[in-house]
């Protein structure tokens, strides 16, 4: 257990579920806490778990309304053509009488939107907020990922996400909403990585307020090496194929992931590289599949933790081509693993991996760069790359390292 000086500082986490990416990241902060004998506890839209110190609604209709929130949230979206994608929070809902109930020394805000906490409720805190940014949502006019655009420095308008040429469009309207209620929150932004950092001094609703940078937390003692050949048997993988592995939420249906940068890079390694296959998770195989170039394995989308360190342990490679990441958690549970990572030198994952050490740094956003990554770690030494991995990992991640981060970030706010 971590030394705690004092453990009387009482945190309240707020993300919209308890469930999937983004509340995986939550979950590991707010459990560490617990761990190290912070009383933390996470207050969610979503509840799908039976977790006592996760609070979500009580009754059978604020658990259906919860349901039904994210879709009515994002109606204004539909004049745009979209549905999704965008954060608006104009719905009012009672978490604030919530917060207020719960009485925490201060509040941790991580994954919002889908209507969690509307733009208002988060201006009307009434106690110090640390808000980890898992993406640039809260920078901007709405949008998760910006993808160039430069409005957000100043009010946004125009927004070339909602195909809009109008200066007072949705996204404008939503920044102003934040500017107007935001403007006297007592406010700290915590970034998971110095490239999210950066955009949150850029922004103009964020550019004032302190900005730290602490990693996404991991716990090291359950994404370890294993035996490869446990992962390849349980997934019915080949035992004598280099294994090159790609997923995430909807790798193939979400651009941001680089699917299409992946595929082009394969497509011109298919005539160099021999026993190579292609491993695809969060997604099962589509009606028409893609031509990656070798042969492809989907195994759809993986619900726990033990079944993802086992494919990570069963890949030789790990591969990452998003073109935007706020951080990226598999990259740093690949590591962990002791499974090399290629990505991209930009973004969340040029602090994870260490160039032509745990890993490759390719060119942005250049498939043939990508390629030559994916083929120098093949052809590398996979005990001194897979070694090295681990050892960074747990030496920038674990958990309780990390919480502790956090708890003396609270106490330095309180």
């Amino acid at each position: 257990m971590t030394d705690i000086e004092s453990t009387d500082i009482q945190p309240l986490l707020v993300n919209a579920s308890d469930t999937g990416g983004s509340a995986t990241a939550t979950k590991r902060i707010h459990h560490g806490l617990r761990r190290i004998g912070v009383d933390s506890r996470l207050l969610v839209q979503e509840k799908s778990t039976d977790d006592p110190t996760i609070i979500g609604p009580e009754s059978t209709l604020g658990r259906a309304w919860s349901l039904a929130r994210p879709h009515v949230d994002m109606l204004p979206l539909r004049f745009y053509g979209k549905s999704s994608g965008f954060g608006i929070n104009w719905l009012p809902e009672r978490n604030l009488n919530r917060i207020r109930e719960l009485d925490p020394d201060v509040v941790h805000l991580n994954w919002v939107w889908r209507g969690t906490l509307s733009v208002r409720t988060i201006g009307q805190i009434d106690r110090p907020v640390v808000w980890r940014l898992p993406d640039m949502a809260a920078l901007t006019g709405g949008c998760y990922y910006a993808n160039g655009c430069d409005r957000f420095e100043e009010s946004c308008g125009g927004c070339p996400q909602l195909d809009s040429s109008s200066a007072f469009d949705l996204s404008r309207l939503t920044w102003h909403r934040k500017a107007h209620h935001w403007d006297d929150l007592d406010l700290t932004v915590v970034a998971p990585s110095t490239w999210l950092a950066d955009q949150a001094r850029r922004s103009s609703l964020f550019g004032d307020k302190r900005i730290e940078v602490i990693p996404n937390a991991l716990d090291t003692n359950i994404y370890r090496p294993r035996d490869p050949a446990l992962g390849r048997d349980f997934f019915d993988l080949p035992e004598d194929k280099q294994l090159v592995l790609f997923g995430a939420v909807d790798p193939m249906g979400d651009d941001r992931k680089g699917a299409d940068l992946l595929q082009e890079a394969l497509q011109s390694l298919s005539g160099d590289l021999e026993d190579v296959e292609l491993v695809v998770f969060g997604a099962t195989e589509p009606e028409n599949p893609p031509d990656f170039g070798f042969p492809t394995h989907y195994v759809g989308y993986l619900h726990d933790d033990p079944s993802l360190v086992l494919l990570y342990n069963a890949a030789d490679v790990m591969v990452v081509p998003s073109r935007y990441e706020g951080f990226g958690q598999t990259v740093s549970e690949s590591l962990a693993c002791g499974t090399p990572v290629v990505a991209f030198d930009a973004t969340g994952p040029k602090d994870i991996v260490d160039h032509k050490q745990t890993g490759y740094l390719a060119e942005p956003y250049d498939p043939a760069a990508l390629a030559t990554g994916v083929e120098w770690v093949l052809a590398s030494e996979r005990d001194l790359l897979a070694d090295t991995a681990r050892e960074r990992a747990v030496d920038r991640y674990t958990q309780d390292s990390v919480v502790k981060q956090y708890f003396d970030l609270y106490r330095s706010v309180v």
